[in-house]
């Protein structure tokens, strides 16, 4: 793993005000994370809860242990434990357990966020470290787990979904997810920091904004099942993870010399992004909307939640499309295919529930066939999507 050294080791050993200032937050995040101990053992008979509580109090403690060791992997575990605990409010507030100490526990966790991205400094470079691809590696189990329980098993989706979702919206979400694992594939095999300068940003996107839907979307959640805890754990972890990583690498600059991308691909790229980012715009600010105007019938909450995977391929197109190296967008080129081409399938199995008469649902067909051919022959042809 690549070192990561704290700013005040470049001019000596003593800890900087930093550090202390961060040792000092997580410590006062324990007063929290103890009354959690408290209220799970003795006033909920709650397994998973329980578990949850206990592991994150070794977390916690060990992430303290390793911000004063100054341990190389001490930036990970800060952003892992200020994520469960954000979780743990998120609870606090849904089930109005103790609401009085949220706006002091908000405001520990920011200064613990804030001190993370700045007491730390992480080397940019031009390869993938061990570190991104364990990162790659849980975003992953996740999308791997909805891609295939959504896709293929649609009728059991809420093993991995804390909410029952109809056959179409499971293989949907499905093809978004296994889309998703496509993206953490290739990302773990990929050794230069140039292949997933792309798909770094839309991780953090796609989770961030499913995040931020989440909270606005509360009262969906059932806390008592284990989903929900994963979904809020993921949601708020994954992308501020992927905002540190891209933050750390923001003075990286590209020296590669390979094949430059085609301007049809560019051009490609460039409508792509236009259309599927104002369409994740419009899922966001108005989803009764957009239910009322979809393909096939939906609940307003899902066409809250779809809004999150369109944003981030809408936006991630858009950045593609600014790049010159095939190199750096033969992720995202390789991934979206994978979404574009499930959703036509899935499409095709449930067409019954499509109004083909009506303009919107021809139009969904036609879209997604032009996308899947169009990003096949960029995909498989080499003078198409290159230029010397």
């Amino acid at each position: 793993m690549t070192t990561i050294a704290t700013r005040s080791e470049r001019v000596g050993r003593s800890r900087s005000k930093r550090e202390i200032a961060l040792v000092v937050l997580l410590s006062g995040q324990l007063l929290g994370i103890a009354a959690l101990q408290y209220y799970a053992w003795a006033k909920e008979d709650s397994l998973q809860l329980r578990f949850y509580a206990a592991s994150l109090l070794a977390i916690a403690i060990t992430t303290i242990f390793a911000v004063w060791a100054r341990k190389p992997w001490a930036p990970w575990a800060v952003l892992v434990t200020v994520s469960l605990k954000l979780v743990v409010d998120a609870w606090n507030w849904a089930e109005d357990i103790d609401r009085a100490l949220i706006p002091l526990s908000e405001v520990i966790n920011a200064g613990v966020i804030v001190l993370a991205f700045v007491t730390y400094s992480y080397p940019a470079g031009d390869r993938v470290t061990r570190g991104m691809k364990v990162f790659f590696g849980f975003v992953l189990l996740l999308a791997g787990a909805v891609g295939f329980w959504g896709y293929f098993a649609p009728a059991n989706v809420e093993a991995a979904l804390p909410f029952v979702v109809p056959p179409l919206h499971a293989r949907f979400l499905g093809a978004m997810y296994l889309s998703g694992a496509t993206f953490m594939v290739l990302g773990i095999r990929a050794r230069s920091w140039s292949e997933v300068r792309v798909m770094v940003p839309m991780i953090a996107i796609w989770t961030g904004m499913l995040g931020v839907v989440s909270l606005l979307n509360l009262e969906v959640f059932d806390w008592s099942i284990k989903q929900t805890w994963i979904w809020w754990a993921a949601y708020i972890a994954y992308p501020l993870i992927a905002v540190w990583i891209a933050y750390q690498q923001k003075e990286h600059k590209d020296r590669g010399r390979s094949a430059r991308i085609s301007t049809p691909l560019k051009t490609y790229l460039y409508v792509q992004g236009a259309v599927v980012s104002v369409l994740g715009v419009a899922l966001f600010v108005a989803p009764d909307a957009m239910a009322a105007r979809w393909p096939w019938p939906i609940p307003s909450v899902l066409a809250h939640i779809y809004s999150a995977p369109f944003l981030s391929y809408g936006l991630g197109s858009l950045f593609a499309a600014t790049r010159r190296r095939w190199l750096e967008v033969r992720v995202p080129v390789y991934s979206t295919l994978v979404f574009t081409v499930g959703v036509l399938i899935a499409s095709v199995i449930h067409r019954d529930l499509f109004d083909l008469s009506a303009i919107i649902g021809v139009t969904w067909f036609v879209a997604f066939a032009i996308a899947s051919v169009t990003l096949a022959a960029f995909a498989s042809i080499a003078a198409l999507r290159t230029t010397r």
